[in-house]
């Protein structure tokens, strides 16, 4: 008789130990985080189906606690965005007990994240009569003017936080999370930075405690000692006047009494550049915030003491836990790209996890002025969406799909439609599957995309799927094959645009660049500020070159997701071997440069060993054309249907699949 697998035990000893606190028991260390969308919510703001399938499934997926983004605990002047779930009326009843229940019957505990936003309030989302609301009074960056809190204002927050959270425990709830970090109300009496106080609320270390610790008071008194409390504080602010790990260590001692956990950020919503500390994106490192966690249990708190941020891998997560670094360690997007994400790792399938890329965009999108209200992840398309493309209906019968193009729409699509139970050929031309992927191997912030791409090589791989590397599929030869159905995933070219020179021997493509680095010589100009050519100098910089990138527009990348944005700008104004010239358009290309004028026409010349085009990409339409008539259903997906990023080659490739 063969023993049983029991991997996860050997491997992962610490992640898969119950953790006991206050009376109750975690069945593992891993707690998922609140994460905010706008699809979660119906128009009353009350929790949906869909909100209790987002959160919920995290429970199915092995989490011990799972924790719903956001509370609103009124509707006075305490939200920021859409979206918040409302905790403050008695409807809200019915859609908590929908979430407890789900979460209950996976062994896990239900909780809720309550933060009240303070200066960082938007009148769009609230009653707007009080105003935001802060310790000290500040003009925001909005331009909003928030105004400094009266004792008056502080009895009235305690009051309606700890309403909420009785109201959480009557809908079933085991406990609530209270976030006192990033700047938000709470935090923003804590730090230095925000408050400016000159009463009793202000000034020492004692006093910045002061109204959170009434708070916590307060609620602890609403929901007695069997209604767990967690905290979430900002280890450091990562800012010049911010919180310090210091001040954080002594904060958790004056509250520790009234909480039964405590897990640990950093960053602040006020500077934009710690936002890849908030939420982590692909500079950062993999459990970045540990240091800060150790030092709380270090210093003695008698609290299990948790961590967050980029705990990217089991390995990351049982590191900070066998190191002592912390009681139990906070996920978010892990969940995301992979519901089962704890599962696969209990079970010893952690090559079957779907890993997340960092890109932000299932939180960039879902807010701000030109938001949809709608949160997507770039790498899972059932997120957010699962409940609509689970109901498209079985295959009627199995067919035959010829996949055409290796990439990541084209082995989505392979995947998904060899999941439906169909015979499954993919071609691909080149003699390695992950199509223009295969840059994440050289640029070293790019691991979770090189990840990613492993994975889905790994997955058509162990499926009942014919693999014929280097063919370059024609339409004849899919003719031939009797395909019931064709999805043409044959990708992009790059666009060359009508520049003089642009055929010159000193002159390549971006995709080109990569593995060929020590053939550039010393100094190169990039043409095109877009992501491409953001990323292209960071990784050419690392390489030694002299980098001048040329952006016809007035400011680099304004597409692109907002995190990644700031964070790859600010890496590249702080690079010396980086030069950025915006407003300039490339007019020729010669043996010894680029010469570019601005809009009034005057001229300037760059020096350049070598010329690198990163001035977009087009689609291969003609031999996406060609495919035409080749079988009875012949469907376009990924870049060549329209030239985006992972997001759009993963969600068409899958559509593609869903409806054969």
């Amino acid at each position: 008789m063969e023993k049983p697998v029991q991997l996860y035990q050997e491997q992962y000893p610490h992640l898969f130990q119950k953790l006991k606190v206050s009376g109750k028991a975690l069945k593992n260390r891993i707690v998922a985080a609140p994460t905010h969308h706008g699809i979660t919510t119906d128009h009353q703001d009350l929790l949906n189906e869909r909100g209790v399938l987002v959160y919920g499934d995290r429970a199915r997926g092995g989490a011990a606690v799972v924790t719903i983004g956001e509370g609103k605990i009124d509707a006075l002047n305490s939200t920021a965005h859409e979206g918040h779930v409302d905790c403050y009326s008695e409807k809200a009843l019915q859609s908590l007990h929908w979430y407890s229940t789900y979460v209950h019957a996976y062994g896990a505990l239900a909780s809720i994240e309550f933060n009240h936003s303070g200066q960082f309030a938007s009148p769009r989302f609230n009653e707007g009569h009080l105003g935001p609301m802060g310790a000290s009074a500040c003009r925001m960056p909005n331009g909003i003017l928030s105004r400094e809190m009266t004792e008056e204002d502080m009895e009235l927050v305690a009051e309606n936080i700890a309403k909420a959270c009785l109201l959480a425990k009557r809908g079933g709830l085991d406990m609530a999370m209270l976030h006192y970090g990033h700047g938000w109300l709470f935090g923003g009496f804590l730090s230095p930075m925000f408050n400016h106080r000159t009463d009793k609320y202000g000034g020492s270390l004692e006093n910045r405690v002061r109204f959170p610790r009434m708070v916590l008071q307060r609620v602890r008194q609403a929901v007695g000692k069997d209604f767990l409390l967690e905290l979430r504080l900002s280890g450091d602010e990562m800012t010049l006047n911010g919180l310090k790990i210091q001040d954080t260590v002594e904060i958790v001692k004056m509250l520790e009494e009234f909480v039964d956990m405590v897990h640990v950020s950093s960053g602040t919503r006020l500077e934009p550049l710690t936002r890849g500390y908030i939420g982590a994106d692909h500079f950062t490192e993999p459990g970045h915030n540990a240091p800060l966690s150790e030092a709380i249990k270090k210093a003695g708190v008698k609290i299990p003491v948790g961590v967050v941020g980029n705990i990217n891998s089991p390995a990351v997560a049982e590191r900070i836990l066998a190191q002592g670094q912390a009681d139990y360690v906070v996920m978010a997007r892990n969940f995301i790209a992979d519901f089962d994400w704890a599962e696969k790792v209990r079970a010893g399938r952690e090559e079957d996890i779907r890993p997340c890329i960092k890109c932000c965009r299932c939180g960039d999108l879902s807010l701000g002025k030109d938001a949809t209200g709608e949160s997507t992840c770039s790498v899972n398309p059932l997120f957010g969406h699962g409940a609509m493309r689970k109901n498209f209906p079985p295959a009627t019968r199995r067919k035959k799909i010829v996949v055409i193009g290796g990439g990541v729409a084209g082995m989505q699509a392979a995947l998904e439609a060899s999941t439906r139970g169909h015979e499954v050929i993919l071609y691909e031309k080149e003699w390695k599957l992950g199509g223009q992927l295969f840059y994440a191997d050289y640029v070293w912030f790019k691991r979770e995309m090189k990840a990613f791409r492993e994975y889905l090589i790994r997955q058509v791989e162990k499926a009942p799927i014919a693999v014929k590397l280097g063919v370059e599929a024609t339409p004849e030869q899919v003719y031939a094959e009797g395909a019931d159905a064709v999805i043409v995933a044959v990708g992009a070219e790059p666009f060359i645009p009508p520049i003089t020179g642009v055929n010159g021997k000193n002159v390549m493509t971006a995709l080109e660049v990569f593995g060929h680095e020590d053939c550039l010589g010393d100094s190169v100009v990039i043409i095109g500020g877009g992501m491409v050519g953001c990323e292209l100098s960071l990784h050419l910089s690392k390489h030694g070159k002299q980098v001048t990138i040329l952006e016809m527009g007035e400011e680099l990348a304004p597409e692109a997701i907002f995190t990644e944005r700031v964070r790859t700008l600010d890496f590249m104004q702080r690079d010396p071997q980086i030069c950025i010239e915006t407003g300039l358009r490339c007019t020729a290309i010669t043996e010894k440069g680029v010469e570019a004028a601005d809009r009034a026409g005057n001229t300037k010349a760059f020096a350049a060993e070598t010329v690198i085009l990163a001035s977009g990409m087009q689609s291969r339409a003609q031999v996406r054309d060609s495919f035409e008539g080749s079988a009875y259903d012949v469907i376009a997906v990924g870049d060549c249907k329209k030239v985006g990023t992972v997001f759009g080659a993963v969600s068409t490739g899958f559509d593609a699949a869903l409806i054969l």
